[in-house]
């Protein structure tokens, strides 16, 4: 099914598919739609109320990346590889949440269980402000002692105690206009475009090679005249060869582990940006994006739990995947309110966010068996 971020009905037809499957476990579910002017799909909620064990919150998404089209391939299989939008992140999570309940109910392991699944529908563009687009998920977490999250894993020796998070920027750069032959000089200045190579190198050797942190520049356009715009990713301009440059924009992404973190970043990319070259003015803007959900003693309490689990199964111990090499995520916004949080409980993909996404198909009954045998002992 063709479920792209902004193809709203292919995302809900996904939800409407799942419904089903939720009620024959048990489970109540409903649809709780987002304002009409974000033009973003509904959040799926389905939950069961019962007073045994942990108050369980799991975490998955209706959407994919791309939304399909001649030069995209739909469902392919090839031995023991599926390939598709979505096929990884997060249909094929959204499988193993889905099985790992189903053998529960075969073995009446549900009963007087509190379990919230939470299934969002814009995870890969989220609807802004994300006070809104995630209510939903963060009201639930309020009411949960454990959140699990079921995105795609990296490798089946590992999971996720941690999940940097993202936050964009903007820069704008303006210089004086006039002719080439009089860049450089007192009543002219350096231009816009010479500024944004400044700054952009200056962040290049002061902020590379710290620890979990990355930031990269995405978009750029300068010259005489810059049209950007940014809800659509695309921009135009216009600039001559012989004219210093009036005016430059370039927009880009921050990731970090912690607040401290970014506050940080944020701190040495405004003095970097205040520092202009001679004619030229620069500014910076910051927006939020995902926080970051940070490593802490309990989610590697419960990583110990998961890998006991996956021990008793037969599968071998589980460790903690480097948390700086993983990106943000739904469960992001929640971490800081539910006491124990663990991520990356699908299974395992390739190629996410791109044209050869896939999934190994020999990691689901992995997978789920890890994942019920988790709930199961959590809920007792």
């Amino acid at each position: 099914i063709n479920s792209g971020t902004t193809n709203i009905t292919g995302v809900k037809r996904v939800g409407e598919l799942l419904r089903p499957e939720f009620k024959s476990l048990g489970f109540t579910t409903r649809w709780v739609e987002e304002p009409p002017d974000m033009h973003r799909a509904p959040t799926l909620i389905a939950e069961r109320k019962g007073s045994q064990g942990k108050r369980l919150l799991l975490i998955a998404h209706l959407d994919t990346v791309y939304q399909g089209g001649k030069n995209i391939a739909t469902y392919t299989q090839h031995q023991n590889t599926v390939k598709g939008p979505g096929a990884a992140d997060d249909k094929g999570g959204v499988v193993v949440l889905v099985y790992a309940l189903k053998a529960l109910q075969a073995m009446h392991a549900l009963d007087n269980t509190s379990i919230t699944v939470v299934l969002t529908g814009d995870e890969e563009d989220s609807g802004k402000p994300t006070t809104i687009s995630r209510k939903p998920l963060i009201e639930t977490a309020k009411q949960s002692d454990v959140a699990l999250d079921f995105e795609p894993s990296i490798t089946l020796e590992t999971a996720s105690t941690g999940r940097r998070g993202i936050s964009s920027w903007i820069i704008e750069t303006t210089g004086n206009e006039s002719h080439s032959a009089t860049i450089f000089q007192k009543d002219v200045g350096d231009g816009a475009i010479f500024e944004l190579a400044r700054i952009l190198q200056t962040m290049r050797t002061k902020l590379e090679g710290e620890k979990n942190l990355s930031f990269n520049p995405g978009i750029l356009l300068a010259g005489n005249k810059v049209i950007y715009l940014r809800q659509d990713a695309k921009g135009n301009v216009f600039g001559k060869d012989n004219v210093v440059a009036k005016t430059g924009t370039v927009a880009g992404d921050l990731r970090f582990l912690s607040d401290e973190q970014r506050g940080r970043a944020e701190k040495k990319l405004s003095a970097i940006v205040k520092d202009s070259l001679p004619g030229t003015h620069s500014t910076i803007q910051f927006n939020d994006g995902i926080p970051a959900m940070t490593p802490t003693a309990a989610n590697r309490a419960l990583l110990a739990q998961y890998s006991t689990v996956s021990v008793d199964l037969g599968y071998g111990k589980v460790k903690e995947f480097d948390p700086g090499q993983r990106g943000a995520g739904d469960i992001s916004h929640v971490a800081a309110l539910v006491p124990a949080n663990l991520a990356g409980l699908g299974p395992i993909g390739f190629g996410t966010h791109s044209v050869l996404e896939g999934v190994e198909l020999n990691s689901f009954p992995i997978q789920t068996a890890r994942a019920a045998l988790l709930i199961y002992r959590l809920t007792r």
